[in-house]
């Protein structure tokens, strides 16, 4: 079906009916983009807190594990002990409630993997901390050796696998970021050719619209012009099916009842014209011989 047979309504209801598709696609692309960045703001939360469960759990760690070595260094000095103990009692139950609350949270395979692993390394740790200070305090000559052979490595190896997931989580961390930033740059972009779509269509609509109906107006008054300055031979096409159209046919019949009223007074004008002359022919004649009869 050619546009221009379309009615007027119909052809603007098309038009503004896509323009209003695309802004309803518009906007469900643009409520997806709020949703997703909405989750998205959710997941950056979540994984930050445990980045910060696990620096605190790593510099709560490394806190006490000083303090052990500064212990062991005064060869366990009772001031010392005495200074350090509480201090690492009140410490190690806060590594505890971070340790119970990131394995809770972490859910990565890698993750729980590296949670076993610190477990192993903390037990190794433990142990060899009661075993070198049960010698220290037994003043077992091996005392010595054993802190530099076994505790330190134990300590180093403990607090390794606890960076290891530390970085781990800020990795994942990194990722998310970027992942959550590629994807609202992708839609931003998506919503921002949306807009240029809808604009586009909007202004096509418009300007089809307004010469669908402007063209044929000024055609129609052009004609209707003519008409009234008494021009009959203008030709009318009738080209279209809508109101316009309809338009154009009524003045295309008027100035055809126009055409035939006027040719037709023209005939009987031509007829009285001829009859004028027969009877004025016909009075010459009468005259002429009522003369003759007077002579």
């Amino acid at each position: 079906m050619k546009f221009n047979n379309l009615k007027i309504g119909q052809r603007l209801g098309l038009g503004f009916g896509a323009v209003l598709l695309l802004l309803l696609l518009l906007t469900a692309v643009a409520f997806n983009a709020v949703t997703s960045a909405t989750a998205g703001q959710k997941r950056l939360l979540e994984m930050n807190r445990l980045v910060k469960l696990a620096d605190d759990w790593v510099a709560s760690t490394q806190l006490n594990v000083t303090r052990v070595m500064s212990m062991a260094k005064s060869a366990n000095h009772p001031e010392v002990e005495s200074y350090f103990k509480p201090l690492m009692a009140q410490t190690t139950e806060r590594i505890n409630e971070l340790q119970k609350e990131l394995e809770t949270a972490i859910g990565s395979e890698q993750g729980k993997a590296l949670l076993a692993d610190i477990g192993a390394r903390r037990k190794e740790y433990i142990e060899v901390r009661k075993t070198y200070f049960d010698a220290l305090k037994a003043a077992d000559p091996a005392a010595a050796a054993m802190l530099t052979e076994k505790l330190l490595p134990a300590a180093q190896r403990y607090i390794g696998t606890m960076q290891e997931l530390q970085k781990h989580e800020h990795a994942l961390l990194a990722q998310e970021v970027e992942q959550s930033s590629a994807a609202l740059s992708s839609q931003m972009g998506f919503i921002v050719v949306l807009s240029c779509a809808a604009l586009a269509v909007g202004v096509l609509v418009a300007w089809r619209a307004a010469r669908s109906v402007s063209v044929p107006v000024a055609g129609a008054v052009r004609a209707a012009r003519a008409v009234a300055d008494g021009d009959l031979t203008q030709p009318l096409v009738v080209d279209r099916g809508d109101e316009l159209g309809q338009l154009q046919q009524a003045l295309a019949d008027m100035k055809t009842s126009l055409v035939s009223t006027v040719s037709q007074v023209r005939d009987a004008s031509d007829s009285i014209n001829v009859a004028s002359r027969e009877i004025v022919s016909g009075n010459h004649d009468l005259s002429a011989r009522t003369e003759q009869a007077a002579s």
